[in-house]
This record gives structure tokens, sequence and C-alpha cells, in this order.
């Protein structure tokens, strides 16, 4: 990207935060030819262990609200919060313009007529409590404060509302759903999960064009094939949903051994109509299969070294693998 001379990808952290921050609440991001064309991508790795979530009624929830807390984690809680409250989607760009971000007019005209108005209330105010002559205007004093406090009370459910996001994540908010006795039985639950997924995908094309870098979150899945058969199909069908979107940045990588899923999707009842063939519905949601070949010999035994170190030893390869690196 430098040598094309194209700007540089930035980051959401230190003053990149607070630009961020001015993003969210001013500007709607425009997808552009320069941002569609652009090779500097960045990968989000998320692991998800069915196994850990084995013991819950519904194993699907348990990737979503990993999925969430993973994203809130990696970017933070503030910027996302903001975007609940003023964030927008990114629209497409009409033609060939270069132009990622367009000014929101009506929330600057909003917001500064918000100020005047309180501004003008305190000035009321202010006269009828300081100025002599005035001081003893009972009606202009409540017209001051009757017209700050309404005022005032519109940027303070802004805040508020920024504040409730921030404490209250999207994992806690699934968590309620899935807990609600009243949302388990109805077609709302499924709907309002999604609404939460939605909002996910939108503050992840909000940060592609901030970052000036493709965005791509990764999410690996294993231990599925330890899990009960109606789990697993509940996992299956969660990828499902949300690989349903054309433009969703989300990559699976399903770690399993088919010869113990295929058994476990033909028992459930999502078989129907697929012939019961668990064969035929893995294909139809795993797009590029492959097979890791049998371990050789080499790999057993250094497999087997490792399984008979100690746990001080495995620490060290770590942090010489980190040396390394380095």
């Amino acid at each position: 990207e430098r040598h094309r001379g194209a700007q540089r990808p930035r980051s959401p952290r230190g003053w990149g935060l607070l630009l961020a921050l001015w993003y969210l609440a001013f500007y709607e991001p425009v997808i552009t030819e320069l941002h569609l064309r652009r090779k500097s991508i960045e990968f989000i790795f998320v692991r998800f262990s069915a196994w850990q979530y084995a013991g819950c009624d519904k194993l699907w929830a348990g990737l979503v609200t990993t999925l969430c807390d993973s994203v809130r984690r990696h970017f933070g809680a503030l910027p996302l919060s903001v975007y609940h409250v003023m964030g927008s989607r990114p629209r497409y760009a009409s033609g060939f313009s270069q132009r990622e971000w367009l000014l929101k007019r009506n929330t600057c005209v909003k917001l500064w007529a918000l100020l005047a108005v309180l501004g003008a209330g305190l000035a009321v105010l202010l006269v009828a409590l300081l100025v002599p002559g005035v001081k003893e205007s009972h009606a202009l004093k409540v017209v001051g404060s009757t017209v700050a406090s309404l005022s005032g009370s519109g940027l303070v459910l802004g805040a508020a509302s920024v504040l409730k996001n921030l404490l209250v994540s999207e994992k806690r908010k699934i968590e309620r759903l899935t807990n609600s006795e009243k949302f388990a039985s109805q077609l709302g639950f499924m709907r309002k999960v999604r609404a939460e997924v939605e909002v996910l995908v939108g503050f992840l094309a909000f940060m592609e064009v901030f970052e000036r870098r493709q965005l791509r979150v990764v999410l690996e899945i294993t231990s599925l094939d330890l899990c009960y058969p109606e789990k697993v199909a509940g996992v299956l069908n969660a990828m499902n949903t949300l690989l349903s979107d054309a433009n969703s940045p989300f990559i699976f990588l399903l770690a399993v051994d088919p010869s113990v899923i295929v058994p476990c999707l033909e028992q459930t009842s999502c078989m129907r109509g697929l012939a019961d063939n668990g064969y035929v519905y893995l294909n139809r949601t795993v797009t590029l299969p492959f097979c890791i070949p049998e371990m050789g010999a080499r790999s057993k035994l250094q497999c087997l070294q490792e399984a008979v170190q100690t746990r001080e030893d495995l620490m060290y390869r770590i942090i010489t693998r980190n040396v390394e690196r380095g």
C-alpha cells in the first residue's frame, strides 16, 4: 500500500480513538473504488471451542456471544457504544469519487440548535438571577430553567444511551434474550439476535473505511464433534445465518471429523428434505473442504515429546518462539 502511494492504515488507539469517535459522531463513511482496491488486510481471529459451551441449551448462542465479545475487546467498548447511538453504515459511492467521508448535516444542525437553545436558556436564567430589577420576575426564572432543562435533557439522554451500551455489552444482551422465556418460543428472538449481528457487521464496515484497510473476522470452530447432535446442527445453522449476507466479513474455519459430524446431522430434524444424507448438508455448508493428511512418524514423535514435557518446558518454548518472531 505504501509503494502504491496510498494512504497509510491507522488504528483506533491513542489519538486515533478520538479521531474515530469524531467520525462516528459527525461523519458518514462512503465505500469508494479506492477502498475496494486496497490490499492491506487485517485478520481478527476468534477461537471458539464448542465443548466449552456444550452445557448450555443453545450452543449457537455461545458462538454469537463469543463473536460479539471478541470484536468488542479488539476495538474497545467505547467506539462500539458510540456506533450504537450515533453511527451509520457506509454507503456506496455514486461514481468514481474518492471522497470517503460525508458530513452528517442533520446531526450537526440538531446539535448546534440544541446547544443554542441550551445557551439561551442559561442566559435567561442568569439574567433572571443576577440582573438587578429582574430578580423579582418569577416567570422569567421559570422560562429560563425550563428551556435549559429541556435542551440539556437531550444531551443527557444521548450520553446515557452511550453509557448504557458501554456497560451492557452485546454478549450480555444476547444472554438475556437466551435466558428469557418470553423470547425462547417466539420468532422475535432470532430477529433481535440478527439485529445485534447486523449492528456488528455495520460497525466492522465503518472501521474498514476508518482504518483504511480490509477487515476479516476469522472464527475458528473446534471440538464440535464432541457435542450432542442437536447442538451440532444449531452451530451449523448459526454459521449459515452469519454468512447469509454477501458482504459479511466473516470467515469460518471448521475443524471437525466428518465421520462423527455426519451421523449427528442425520439424527436431527434439519435433515428433512435432504434424503437423510448428512454429507449433502455438510457440503452445502462448507465452501472449501480439505483434509489434513495422516500424521507421519516424525510428527507423532514430536507430539509425544511435547506430551511428556513439563508445563514449564512448554511455556519456555512459547517464549523462545516469541523471541524468534521478534
